[in-house]
């Protein structure tokens, strides 16, 4: 696979993704030829990632598929710099994620979403859970933050979650203190 223009290709199958789910089809990959599946899985994606992404974009009018190239570009390097082009090896059941409304340092939706974000990561997201879905970009919006920009602050922090609070803190102008 080529590297260098890995997006253009990754492009081509998100336009292909959005035509596919304007008219009327609501099955992961079912338009994907075998070849395209098998790219999908040299950059560390797979059909449902794509899926999700453009059934959002067209239903909401977001991500566009710069941000899913953002995201899908930390994905991909992840897969390839720290887990050797190896797919994840547990995908987590939804009851594995933490509740909406559980909180680090009094920040909603953090822990539920660095779970997310490690688990996008790896390649190991649930079907039915997305990174990136509309409770993610609420949550990123609210803290002015991008999607792919949460990922590499999680791939820093890994295993330091109070890392990834004292970073937001300092940096969401919505947890910013008004000075009086």
């Amino acid at each position: 696979m080529n590297h260098y223009d890995y997006h253009t290709r990754l492009k081509a199958l998100w336009e292909k993704g959005v035509e596919d789910y304007s008219n009327g089809g609501r099955v992961p990959g079912a338009y994907l030829a075998e070849e395209e599946r098998a790219f999908l899985g040299e950059i560390g994606a797979n059909e449902q990632d794509l899926y999700d992404f453009t059934d959002d974009s067209i239903r909401y009018g977001e991500p566009d598929f710069e941000m899913f190239w953002a995201v899908q570009s930390m994905r991909f390097n992840y897969f390839k710099m720290i887990m050797k082009n190896r797919p994840g090896d547990y995908i987590a059941p939804m009851a594995a994620y933490s509740p909406k409304d559980a909180e680090i340092n009094g920040i909603p939706w953090l822990p539920r979403i660095i779970q997310k974000a490690k688990r996008k990561l790896r390649g190991e997201l649930d079907p039915d859970i997305m990174y990136g879905c509309g409770g993610d970009r609420q949550f990123c919006k609210t803290h002015n933050l991008h999607l792919a920009e949460f990922l590499q602050l999680v791939w820093n922090h890994w295993d330091d979650h109070q890392a990834i609070a004292a970073y937001i803190e300092a940096h969401s102008p919505a947890l910013q203190k008004q000075e009086v």
